[in-house]
């Protein structure tokens, strides 16, 4: 363990002198590395995916509605919906109808 640990600091390091940043933050979750469109948010949305045990396609689609207006726009809104269509694929066996457009 203690040697994972290690090799985690080492990489850490080589991390934040790639991206110019300190490590004088200890948590992960207290950082963001490439850009700072989730820093501001009452709750960022990795802790809302994982505390509410959100799914991949559902926490994707959260991620993406949360930082639309913040970074990209509508590219961003429709990446939810992508995410939302993909849920709906896998969970429900949705098929848009092939007259639709998105």
């Amino acid at each position: 363990m203690e040697d994972l640990m290690t090799q985690w600091e080492e990489y850490e390091q080589t991390v934040a002198a790639e991206e110019n940043y300190t490590l004088d933050i200890k948590r992960p979750s207290d950082r963001q590395i490439g850009g700072d469109h989730y820093k501001d948010m009452r709750i960022q949305p990795t802790t809302f995916i994982t505390q509410n045990k959100l799914n991949w396609c559902e926490g994707n689609a959260v991620k993406y509605i949360c930082r639309h207006r913040i970074k990209g726009s509508e590219k961003d809104i429709l990446k939810a919906i992508h995410y939302l269509e993909l849920l709906l694929e896998q969970e429900y066996a949705y098929v848009r109808p092939k007259d639709t457009v998105a």
